[in-house]
């Protein structure tokens, strides 16, 4: 899918709070893959109120820098990053390089298809979850299925830290959030659906040395953050807010 010259096809959005130690080599990896393709490809870290060196070390790996002030959230850092990136299609994936990025060849394909938001899923059958951590993996399980039941049927995971949008739905879905934390990627997902935006979904593989002692220290509690920001959706769904 290439683009002019002139025209940046592909944001890569990477949402980062203390991750000094792997914002570079995640910026590398992805130019690494990128470089010779025929579009081109800008990468946006939004620095979510880091006291380490993430900003510089992010700067250094060829990256354009966003810093908030204070931390805010994952949702509040992508939302600023779909906001600020300039191409055609917007992508935001974690700081720690989880997924494979070939993915992005399936979400161009999808989008040539009339999809308006492309998602990863680590639960269809091409996708590879790998030696995933039991607790991660219970809670995205939880997670998914309570948004299935209650305001996403047909998602078959809404949690995977890799979605891509193109740049009009973004700009109509993101500026409509309220959730800055847990539960964002739920409320994107609904927007869309409310909005009319068409949403596929295709398999992404986990990249094994991307597994790491998890920051989930709490894991009954990210949980019930979950469950809660699911109720919290549909709370603002009835109420009007997201109007």
């Amino acid at each position: 899918m290439p683009a002019p010259d002139s025209e940046i096809l592909l944001t890569v959005i990477i949402p980062a709070y203390l991750e000094e130690e792997n914002i570079a080599s995640t910026v590398l990896s992805l130019k690494k893959y990128f470089d010779g393709k025929d579009f081109r490809v800008e990468y946006l870290v939004i620095d979510d109120g880091s006291t380490d060196k993430t900003s510089e070390n992010a700067r250094d790996a060829g990256a354009d820098v966003i810093r908030l002030n204070i931390n805010q959230g994952k949702g509040a850092a992508v939302r600023m990053g779909m906001m600020k990136g300039t191409g055609k299609y917007l992508l935001f994936t974690d700081a720690d390089y989880p997924y494979e990025i070939d993915a992005i060849e399936k979400c161009f394909t999808e989008f040539e298809k009339g999809a308006d938001v492309v998602i990863g899923s680590r639960n269809l059958g091409e996708s590879d979850r790998g030696k995933e951590r039991f607790k991660r993996r219970a809670i995205s399980k939880i997670g998914n299925l309570v948004a299935r039941i209650l305001i996403l049927p047909g998602i078959s995971d809404t949690q995977a830290g890799f979605k891509c949008f193109e740049r009009n739905a973004a700009r109509e879905i993101f500026p409509r959030t309220l959730i800055d934390g847990w539960g964002f990627d739920i409320e994107i997902l609904y927007l869309a659906k409310m909005r009319g935006f068409k949403i596929a979904e295709v398999p992404i593989r986990l990249i094994p040395r991307a597994i790491r002692p998890s920051r989930l220290k709490n894991p009954t509690r990210t949980a019930l953050n979950v469950l809660g920001s699911i109720f919290r959706v549909r709370l603002n769904s009835l109420l009007g807010r997201y109007r």
